[in-house]
């Protein structure tokens, strides 16, 4: 069910998204299985998230198995200017794919039941830094006349609004409507975009999260995340979105993928209108 149209060219896709690739958010989940993906195509790293001692342990473990670089970024993705520091950490290197695999809520409490600033953090996490590290790492790509591929990982939540996670699935769905017009723009000049709709997944980010709420993880009902990430590579050349059933064996997607990628298409015309030169 999600499967991509062709298999991943692991050569090729090293070629395009490389000889770096940045990951913010990748101790552990998905950011650790983007990790392991793109280590074993040798492609290098920055591992970037708030735990240097986790990144470490990964980045040397994923050195010694495949003979790539790494080098560690502490961030916390909540503060501002967090975008600009990740662009200053790689501002060195040739960096041919950006993840931005952050943004959960360990909240899941009403709007008014949290101080106005917890807010201001989320959109600093999943707008502010999402802008800024895309806009950034979109500059380098687009001259260094190549390609390359931006990742965001947004959430299911994204395509409507849920009680209690209002501000979390609002910020995902700004990361999912900036994804799709960002893909066609960026399309003709070779660099990928990618929004995954993530789903469910049974993760220790997502566990520390629902710790002490009553939730209880059915472990049969939760994606895999080294299955999601591993999925989101497969699909980066296709863009814009990939989108997840509710839970494991759930509807089929791909039709309602499609059917918003031609939205996007049919939309690029008119965008295009707007950049030709005006007729003399």
């Amino acid at each position: 069910m999600t499967q991509p149209p062709s298999p991943l060219d692991k050569a090729a896709a090293k070629a395009k998204y490389g000889p770096w690739a940045v990951i913010a958010g990748a101790s552990d989940g998905t950011g650790e299985g983007f990790a392991r993906e793109l280590a074993a195509m040798g492609i290098n790293l920055v591992l970037s998230s708030r735990r240097r001692q986790v990144l470490e342990a990964l980045g040397a473990e994923l050195a010694s198995a495949h003979g790539i670089e790494y080098r560690v970024h502490v961030q916390d993705l909540m503060v501002p200017g967090a975008g600009q520091a990740i662009l200053d950490a790689a501002a060195d290197l040739d960096v041919g794919l950006y993840v931005s695999n952050a943004g959960a809520d360990a909240v899941g409490r009403g709007f008014l039941d949290e101080e106005v600033e917890r807010w201001h953090c989320m959109v600093t996490m999943n707008v502010t830094n999402v802008v800024e590290t895309c806009y950034g790492f979109g500059r380098k790509m687009l001259a260094r006349g190549n390609g390359g591929g931006l990742l965001i990982m947004s959430s299911g939540s994204a395509m409507g609004g849920i009680p209690f996670l209002s501000m979390y699935s609002s910020t995902k769905a700004f990361e999912s409507n900036f994804c799709e017009g960002l893909w066609g723009e960026l399309k003709p000049h070779g660099i990928d975009v990618l929004c995954v709709l993530a789903p469910l997944m049974d993760t220790p980010c997502f566990r520390r999260n629902t710790e002490g709420t009553g939730f209880l993880m059915d472990a049969t009902a939760a994606f895999d995340p080294f299955d999601v990430s591993r999925d989101a590579l497969g699909w980066l050349p296709h863009g814009p979105l990939l989108m997840y059933p509710n839970l494991v064996g759930g509807e089929d997607m791909r039709p309602e993928m499609a059917e918003r990628r031609a939205r996007v298409e049919g939309s690029m015309a008119l965008g295009n209108s707007f950049n030709e030169p005006a007729a003399t």
